[in-house]
């Protein structure tokens, strides 16, 4: 596919999810098998919303059940950067403590390779960034670190014009996805949870699927974790 191909699909893109999955098929191509997105939570900047696609899951599980977020040496400088630069060099240009070692040091063992980080700037987001990695050596090197970056870009921006069109809450879940959240929380089953909204269970299921995906989980466990996590549930 043209390069230009890659910035209309991601206009045409109708949901957050439509644009990371968009994104992950570009960056597959170029040898990137997975890459997390990182912005920081509009009401509380010192913390991180984090979305993925491939990332190993094991690592996932760990990070939100152990809030691996205020440890995490590359979020924040990665926000900060003005260029795109490799993982690598940027772990090599920071005064990284013994806990922030240990980090890195768990990371790689999980399954986390060297890749890029790419800061971006959003619309209501002053700024986030893209970690792409899982990459061979010799696809890292010969990447175009300039088309990364402009991929990255236009689709932090589609995202937050999605967000806005939607009126979709600053923490990304619809009303009902919050209340099925919640409800989540309190231990109850989907069919429990389907009788006191008065849905059926497999609306429940739906949504479900819906907020594990933005949440970045894959059980109703971890989704309570990042719930508490993110400031959605208290």
């Amino acid at each position: 596919m043209p390069d230009s191909e890659i910035f209309r699909q991601i206009d045409e893109a109708a949901t957050r999810d439509d644009v990371l999955d968009v994104v992950a098929e570009f960056y597959r191509a170029r040898g990137f098998r997975s890459f997390c997105f990182v912005i920081p939570m509009v009401t509380k900047p010192d913390q991180f919303r984090l979305y993925e696609r491939g990332m190993p899951p094991e690592w996932m599980r760990r990070y939100l059940e152990r809030d691996f977020d205020p440890i995490d040496p590359v979020s924040t400088a990665a926000t900060t950067r003005n260029e795109v630069g490799t993982l690598g060099e940027l772990l090599k240009q920071l005064t990284v403590n013994d806990v922030g070692r240990l980090f890195v040091e768990e990371a790689t063992r999980m399954g986390l390779t060297d890749g890029l980080a790419i800061p971006t700037s959003g619309l209501r987001h002053a700024r986030g960034f893209f970690g792409v990695d899982n990459v061979a050596a010799e696809d890292l090197a010969k990447v175009d670190r300039s088309l990364m970056c402009a991929v990255a870009q236009h689709a932090h921006l589609r995202i937050d014009r999605i967000e806005e069109e939607h009126g979709a809450g600053i923490d990304g879940l619809s009303p009902r996805e919050a209340e099925i959240l919640n409800w989540v929380a309190a231990g109850k089953s989907n069919p429990e949870t389907a009788m006191i909204l008065g849905i059926s269970e497999a609306t429940v299921g739906t949504h479900l699927k819906r907020l594990f995906t933005k949440l970045g989980v894959h059980d109703r466990v971890s989704a309570v974790l990042a719930g508490f996590k993110l400031g959605m549930l208290r």
